[in-house]
C-alpha cells in the first residue's frame, strides 16, 4: 500500500497481507517455478468431510444448515465431482425437506422460522441436485405465498423482509427473485408488489456500488444482489451502470489481484464471486449502458467558446497512469528524500553550541527532537522500500505482458485452469471492453486462497471453510466462463 502517514488497524493488516503474499508471488514469478494448479482432488476430499455429521464447532451455524448443504453441493458441481460413497444426494434432499415450513419457505434447520436466506439456499441446492425426487420436495404453491408475504409495499418503503418481523435489505430482493425464477413463479407480480426497482435504486450510493439498505455504504455482496435482482426483473438500466462498473473495477487489489468488498478494506476470496460475478452480468448488457456520456459542463463550455469566438483551449499533456510498482517507487523516493533531509537537520542540530541554560550535547531538547524525527523518517523510508519489493513481486506475476500466462496451471483433471493466451485483462464479451484483470484474479485464487490440503480461504493466514470454498470456486468459474465465451 502507499504510505500516507496515517496508521490504522486496517493499514497495518494491509501491510502484513502484502508482506505475506510477496513470497507467494515471488516464487511463482521465478523461471521454472511450478504452476499454480487447481487442487481438485484435495478440494473434493475437504467438501466430502462436510456431508454427514459435523464437529461440535459447527453448532454456531445451526441456523444456517441449508447454507452448508448449498455451499458443498454447489462446489462439488463446479468441480464436476461425485458425492462420497456413504452419503447420497437423496440424503441431502431429504434433510432439506425437513427444513421446509408448513406455511412455505425454508428455515435454517428443522422446526426453525421460515427465512428468505435459507429458502434460497435450500431451493438452489435442490435444483443443483436435480431430478423429480429432489425438485418435488419444494411446495411451489406454499413458497409462492411465502414470497408474497415477504413483500414490503412501496408506501411502506418497498423491498422484501427476510422473515416475519425481520430486516429489509437488498439480500431479500435477490433471494426472493432467484427463488421465484428457479420455481417459475410470477416475478412481475412480486416486483410490483414490493416496489423492488425503486428500492434497489435507492440503495445505490454516490460511489456507484450498492449498500444493504438506502443510505448504507457500498458493499460488494449487496451490489451483486441488487444488480442481479434488477437483471431478473428486466430493469438493470434503472441503475447508474457506468458508475457501478467503475466502482466494481476499482475494488480489485492492484497488488493482490483479488477483490475487496468495500473501499479501503482488505481483499477477501469470497468477493471473487460477489464482485467478480458482476462483470459477466455487465458484459451481457448492451454497450451504451456502460458508455459514459461526455461531461455536460465541458461540452457546454466548448460550445459557448465556439459561439463567442474565444481562443481554443490548448490540449492538456498526456496523463501518465503509474502502476502499483511505479507508484510505490515514487513514494519510496519521496520518503528517502525526507529521511535524508531529516538526518541533515539532526546532524546540524547536534553540532550547534548549547544555548544559555541548556544542557550540553547530545542531551539538548532541539537535538533530541531532530534525532527522533530523523529516526521516524528512516522508518517510513524503510517501510516504503518494503512496499516497493511487494509491488514488484506482485507486478511480475499479475501484470505480465504479451498475453503470456506464467503461473496459471491446470484444473486438476488435465485441463487448463485458464485458457491459453488469455490476456492480463478480462476478455471483452459482447463488445464490452475489459473491466478487470481476470488473470490476476485467477492467480490470487490459485496461489493465495487455495490451501494445499484442500479447501479455499479468505486470504493467506486464514483457515479454510465451506463458504469461501464455494464462492472462491464460483468466482474462478465465472471468470473462466467469460474467457471461454470471448474465445469462442
Amino acid at each position: 500500500m502507499l504510505e500516507d502517514g496515517l496508521v490504522t488497524a486496517t493499514s497495518l493488516d494491509q501491510v502484513a497481507l502484502e508482506q505475506r503474499i510477496t513470497a507467494l508471488y515471488a516464487d511463482l514469478g521465478q523461471a521454472g517455478a511450478p504452476a499454480a494448479d487447481l487442487l481438485r482432488r484435495q478440494h473434493v476430499q475437504y467438501l466430502h468431510s462436510g456431508l454427514g455429521t459435523l464437529p461440535n464447532g459447527f453448532v454456531a451455524l445451526d441456523a444456517g444448515r441449508p447454507w452448508i448443504c448449498y455451499w458443498i453441493v454447489h462446489a462439488l458441481a463446479l468441480l464436476d465431482a461425485p458425492f462420497p460413497p456413504d452419503v447420497m444426494p437423496a440424503d441431502v434432499a431429504q434433510f432439506l425437506g425437513l427444513c421446509q415450513c408448513p406455511g412455505g419457505g425454508f428455515g435454517g434447520g428443522p422446526g426453525q422460522l421460515a427465512h428468505l436466506a435459507p429458502t434460497y439456499a435450500a431451493v438452489a441446492a435442490l435444483a443443483e441436485l436435480g431430478g423429480a425426487a429432489a425438485l418435488g420436495i419444494v411446495d411451489r404453491a406454499a413458497t409462492a405465498r411465502f414470497l408474497t408475504t415477504r413483500c414490503v409495499p412501496p408506501e411502506h418503503g418497498g423491498g422484501f423482509s427476510l422473515c416475519e418481523g425481520g430486516e429489509v435489505d437488498v439480500r431479500g430482493c435477490y433471494t426472493a427473485l432467484v427463488v421465484a425464477h428457479m420455481l417459475d413463479l410470477d416475478i412481475p407480480a412480486l416486483v410490483a408488489r414490493s416496489g423492488l426497482i425503486d428500492y434497489v435504486c435507492r440503495c445505490q450510493t454516490y460511489e456507484g456500488g450498492l449498500g444493504g439498505e438506502p443510505g448504507n455504504e457500498a458493499h460488494g455482496g449487496y451490489t451483486f444482489c441488487g444488480l442481479a435482482a434488477l437483471v431478473l426483473a428486466g430493469q438493470p438500466s434503472a441503475l447508474d451502470l457506468p458508475r457501478l462498473a467503475r466502482w466494481a473495477a476499482c475494488r480489485q487489489g492492484p497488488m493482490e489481484g483479488g477483490f475487496m468488498g468495500r473501499t479501503n478494506k482488505l481483499v477477501d476470496g469470497c468477493y471473487s464471486f460477489w464482485l467478480g460475478g458482476l462483470f459477466p452480468l455487465l458484459a451481457a448488457l448492451s454497450q451504451p449502458l456502460l458508455a459514459s456520456p461526455p461531461p455536460p459542463v465541458a461540452a457546454s463550455l466548448a460550445a459557448a467558446a465556439s459561439r463567442c469566438g474565444a481562443p481554443a483551449v490548448p490540449a492538456l499533456p498526456e496523463l501518465v497512469v503509474l502502476g502499483p510498482a511505479d507508484q510505490a517507487r515514487c513514494a519510496a523516493n519521496r520518503a528517502q528524500a525526507a529521511a535524508d533531509a531529516a538526518a541533515e537537520l539532526a546532524i546540524a542540530a547536534a553540532r550547534e553550541p548549547p544555548a544559555n541554560g541548556e544542557a550540553g550535547s547530545p542531551h539538548r531538547p532541539r537535538a533530541c527532537a531532530a534525532a527522533a524525527a530523523a529516526a521516524k523518517a528512516r522508518e517510513v523510508a524503510a517501510r516504503a522500500e518494503r512496499a516497493v519489493a511487494t509491488a514488484q513481486a506482485s507486478a511480475a506475476v499479475l501484470c505480465a505482458e504479451g498475453g503470456a500466462e506464467p503461473g496459471v496451471g491446470r484444473d486438476g483433471r488435465g485441463g487448463a485452469a485458464s485458457p491459453a493466451g488469455y490476456p492480463a485483462e478480462a476478455a471483452a464479451v459482447g463488445g464490452v471492453e475489459p473491466l478487470y484483470n481476470a488473470r490476476a484474479l485467477q492467480l490470487w485464487l490459485m496461489q493465495c486462497c487455495q490451501a494445499r490440503k484442500g479447501g479455499m480461504r479468505d486470504k493467506p493466514g486464514k483457515p479454510v471453510d465451506f463458504y469461501h470454498t464455494c464462492y472462491c470456486l464460483s468466482g474462478l468459474a465465472a471468470t473462466q466462463l467469460a474467457a471461454n465465451r470471448a474465445g469462442s
